[in-house]
């Protein structure tokens, strides 16, 4: 239910942004599914990251920062704000966006520039689109980059085991088919680079059929509801989105 590029797993992920920053905004605002879980998000973010830094974020990294969606929500709440994308054309719509924060274009799995350590990293709608070397390569990467105690928040759309994606494949759909990450192989990932989950915020855990998925309207005052009712943490593992905080140890 995600966007087209989501739906091609096994490709390397860093190469299906590049050319896309002028119409991945539209592209999320089209889809009901992403439009759904990118505005819940905008509803907690920055309630979380207020919870984490009450004082504010003295450093905060945007990894993949796309468009700036999320850089947007979180660079407000930092004292000094930095974010890194590989797309050029991500990178041209993010600045606009964010014009106090610092923008890096390259990729730092590979070559890393030194841009010291910060208190909070960031990562949407990355995880789960990426293939498990880019993975790991990406939070090895990120984990050399948090400080100690520090955090990192990301989130996972991408879950075989939602409700809706069992629902689906029960009745001979195949959307589980082509997602990977389901929360228990998330947090061994998380483990293995020294992060330990602190915070889960489960989004859209009662939209258990696609086409409730499809007819959802984020703002109607029944889809709060309905989200305020669903979003115990222990419903994680069968939500189509999660919000994550992790923290270093």
């Amino acid at each position: 239910m995600g966007s087209t590029e989501d739906a091609v797993m096994g490709d390397d992920y860093r190469s299906s942004h590049l050319a896309k920053g002028a119409s991945y905004d539209s592209e999320l605002a089209n889809s009901p599914f992403d439009a759904y879980m990118s505005y819940w998000e905008a509803q907690h973010v920055p309630g979380i990251v207020k919870g984490l830094f009450p004082n504010g974020v003295p450093r905060y990294l945007d990894f993949a920062c796309g468009t700036g969606r999320v850089t947007h929500q979180i660079a407000p709440l930092a004292r000094e704000s930095t974010a890194v994308d590989i797309s050029p054309t991500m990178l041209e719509q993010a600045r606009v966006k964010c014009p106090s924060t610092q923008f890096f274009l390259g990729d730092i799995t590979s070559k890393d520039p030194d841009l010291g350590q910060f208190d909070l990293v960031s990562s949407f709608r990355f995880f789960g689109n990426a293939q498990d070397e880019l993975r790991e390569a990406a939070l090895k990467a990120i984990s050399k980059r948090i400080a100690p105690g520090g955090y990192l928040l990301i989130n996972n759309h991408r879950n075989p085991r939602a409700l809706y994606a069992r629902f689906d494949s029960l009745t001979g759909g195949d959307a589980g088919k082509v997602m990977d990450l389901h929360m228990d192989k998330l947090r061994d990932l998380l483990q293995r680079h020294g992060l330990q989950i602190h915070l889960l915020k489960p989004i859209g855990a009662w939209l258990y059929r696609a086409r409730l998925m499809s007819s959802a309207r984020p703002d109607d005052a029944r889809a709060a509801a309905k989200e305020a009712r669903w979003s115990a943490p222990w419903l994680a593992p069968v939500s189509p989105d999660v919000i994550i905080v992790a923290r270093k140890g």
